[in-house]
């Protein structure tokens, strides 16, 4: 009986194996979109005159046909490759007020970063801010206010 349960086992963890390659691959697949038709897209994002330091910046599609693209803004530049279009872009700038134990009640416990989003809710939860996205290379700067 115990060479019967570990023969089932093997099956079904070949069988889980495939399905994961078959999904990623699926999804690789899908989620590819060829070099010819992105665009590469750099530029800075300050806020109050001031380079985010470190941040991101995502841009969704308004049309919601296409993939959603992001990346991390550091030191106030961004570069990011990704389907041409018109895009809803938000903006998170992270902040580090303070630290904390990872876990209470532990006094060995290592200390972790206290962060806040200085960007108001106007450029990225409710974000204002649009763009058009021509395939091949631009620069865009984005000059944010906090008031």
């Amino acid at each position: 009986m115990f060479r019967w349960a570990g023969q089932l086992k093997s099956y079904v963890h070949v069988g889980s194996m495939a399905f994961c390659i078959t999904a990623v691959a699926t999804m690789a697949a899908g989620c590819r979109v060829s070099s010819d038709t992105n665009a590469r897209l750099s530029g800075t994002v300050t806020l109050d005159d001031q380079p985010i330091a470190n941040g991101s910046i995502s841009f969704l599609p308004v049309d919601g046909n296409t993939a959603t693209a992001g990346t991390r803004i550091e030191n106030g530049k961004f570069e990011i490759m990704m389907p041409p279009g018109s895009k809803r872009v938000e903006i998170t700038g992270i902040e580090v007020v303070g630290q904390k134990p990872a876990y209470e009640g532990d006094k060995n416990s290592p200390l972790v970063d206290i962060t806040r989003d200085i960007v108001p809710s106007r450029y990225n939860t409710k974000s204002e801010l649009l763009v058009d996205v021509d395939s091949g290379e631009a620069n865009q700067d984005f000059r944010l206010v906090s008031k």
